[in-house]
């Protein structure tokens, strides 16, 4: 899932000039568009030397795709770009190669670019980033390599124009970000970058996560990046892309593409600000090769059917391993029968007695907490790849009809002294108390359901609190999503605006569930105890389903504020490594009913 690529995931681009702002040559011809004073050094590192460091999957792809546009669009010698890949990549290598090499090479005219994929950590100390080489660790702050150190080598060489694109993620949040040991995520605002002569495109608003796009094999940013450049952001069809054209198609696209296809916000942001890119918006970056969008759209066709066939040959194992999975099962039935040598009636399940359980209950924390009665219902939705209809019975248990408030957690952090969540800095208490705690991992959220003798609830737990026994689409019925119903993106623009993004828990009287629970839809995609597996539902035990026995990622259900409407169906699933802290994730606690 999810460079998540992740709170800053940072693609940037950064421009400096010792003496202000130059535009690079802009020839007569477009066919002549030419910068052979440039140079080049690309940087992708996909496989770390220390096998514990997670890989980039698609780093040394980017980094490729990026040399080849270079060459071809940008009209930079090919002698004169430097791709440094993996092992190649190390930290004297960094050094080497952006210093040095360059110092010796460029001119007064040049224009140096520089482009790098991979993982990025936060400096504790210093609340800044840094790019992890190929041979660094995060634990180990002397063999990284400063973003600090990477402007003032830049800014240094004796060159007018700097262009550096920073594909990676620095807030050690997941994705291509990774964190020292026992340090927790955070959220890094980059004044280096953002200061002077220096234009940022980054790929995210400093609490969101940049993503990597699987179905196009590319970080989701420089996947449109790549796209704009090449000719898609051509608004004015002059056969030249501009910074100004640039810009708001990467961004349009990347918010669109999160929103629709990952369920999550990431909106690229332009520092300093809408004024510096007016002053630079004919800066040209690449010309338009003839042909070059049709053959990106068959590119982008040939990848979509191999995705599909990969998919297709999945559903086929997964196919195949539930038949012989039956034939196991029928085969061990046909023994016990020949061991006992006698037909052996089936006695009728066993029924427990009717218990008159309350409603309603209050739970250790205080917090008021609906029944959900034993029963079967219908989990799933067949418009959802991964989670087909099939009936579920589940034993009854209670569950808490709101969210977990701040001021609930606010008292299981004085207690357990656990580190605060994620933006927990910005909470004023009393006043935002009746909102529901953001920005706790999967970690937090099962930390504070312990503490009050309560669980985090499975996903069929939380599927059939939402939607009851009558299969309907929402928490609600099956009407679409309104503003007086849910808490969601109603206009698909929405982004982070503070607390008051988030409504108070309980806000949507006319958008409970079947049993009175609230904001199963909207408001925060909720922590569930579960792994997730896309096929799991499949192979699901029928009575009480607790969800894989292992996995690398944690479910989540309900949506969120920037979830469209459309996309927020009870029955759709979503997942997060579980210890990202983000602000549209928060959870609810359930509790089983003692026999």
């Amino acid at each position: 899932m999810d460079r998540s690529s992740r709170p800053i995931w940072l693609v940037a681009v950064l421009l400096a000039s010792s003496s202000g702002w130059i535009t690079p040559h802009v020839f007569a011809s477009v066919k002549e568009f030419k910068q052979p004073n440039a140079y080049a050094v690309v940087i992708g590192i996909s496989q770390y030397s220390e096998e514990v460091i997670p890989r980039v999957p698609y780093a040394v792809k980017d980094a490729q795709a990026i040399t080849a546009l270079l060459e071809a669009q940008a009209g930079i010698p090919k002698t004169h770009i430097k791709l440094l890949t993996d092992s190649k990549a190390t930290l004297s290598g960094l050094r080497n190669h952006l210093g040095e090499w360059l110092r010796m090479r460029v001119k007064p005219d040049s224009t140096v670019y520089v482009y790098f994929a991979g993982h990025g950590t936060p400096n504790l100390q210093t609340q800044s980033g840094a790019i992890v080489p190929w041979d660094g660790h995060p634990d180990f702050p002397a063999g990284l390599y400063p973003l600090k150190e990477l402007e003032d080598t830049l800014t240094a060489l004796p060159t007018k124009d700097v262009i550096v694109f920073l594909d990676s993620c620095f807030s050690g949040g997941a994705g291509r970000s990774v964190l020292p040991k026992g340090a927790r995520p955070m959220g890094l605002q980059y004044p280096v970058l953002s200061a002077g002569q220096v234009m940022v495109l980054a790929a995210a608003t400093g609490t969101q996560i940049s993503s990597d796009y699987e179905k196009a094999e590319h970080g989701l940013f420089t996947h449109y990046l790549l796209a704009g450049l090449r000719g898609e952001a051509d608004a004015d069809k002059d056969q030249i892309v501009t910074l100004r054209e640039l810009v708001p198609f990467v961004r349009e696209r990347v918010a669109h593409t999160a929103v629709e296809e990952l369920n999550r916000e990431q909106t690229p942001t332009l520092l300093p600000g809408e004024e510096a890119l007016k002053a630079r918006s004919r800066l040209p970056l690449a010309r338009v090769v003839a042909g070059g969008d049709a053959r990106h759209a068959l590119n982008q066709k040939e990848q979509e059917l191999k995705a599909l066939e990969e998919q297709e040959r999945r559903v086929d194992e997964q196919t195949q391993l539930t038949a012989i999975q039956q034939q196991i099962e029928e085969r061990k039935k046909q023994i016990e029968e020949k061991q006992k040598g006698i037909e052996v009636a089936k006695a009728p399940a066993y029924q427990a007695p009717p218990v008159n359980l309350p409603k309603e209950m209050a739970g250790k924390d205080g917090a008021p907490m609906a029944l959900v009665p034993a029963g079967e219902f219908l989990m799933g939705n067949n418009a959802e790849a991964d989670s087909p209809e099939h009936r579920v019975h589940l034993d009854s248990f209670y569950m808490d009809k709101f969210e977990v408030t701040n001021a609930r957690y606010a008292r299981f952090l004085e207690e357990s002294k656990r580190p605060p969540p994620f933006h927990w800095e910005e909470i004023r208490l009393p006043g935002d108390g009746d909102r529901p705690a953001i920005g706790v991992d999967w970690h937090d959220a099962g930390a504070y359901c312990a503490w009050v003798e309560k669980r985090l609830p499975t996903e069929a737990e939380w599927e059939k609190a939402a939607r009851g026994t009558d299969g309907r689409r929402y928490a609600w019925g099956n009407d679409e999503p309104s503003s007086l119903l849910a808490n969601y993106n109603w206009d698909g623009k929405r982004t982070w605006q503070g607390l008051s993004t988030i409504s108070p828990v309980g806000s949507y009287e006319a958008g409970k569930s079947p049993y009175g629970i609230y904001d199963l839809t909207g408001n925060l995609w909720e922590w569930v105890a579960d792994w997730y597996d896309a096929t799991y539902y499949r192979l699901s035990a029928k009575e009480n389903p607790t969800g894989p026995a292992k996995g690398t990622m944690k479910s989540l259900r309900g949506g969120a504020w920037l979830t469209l409407g459309q996309r927020s169906p009870v029955t759709r699933r979503n997942f997060e490594p579980s210890m990202n802290r983000q602000l549209y994730l928060g959870f609810r606690c359930v509790q089983s009913v003692k026999p």
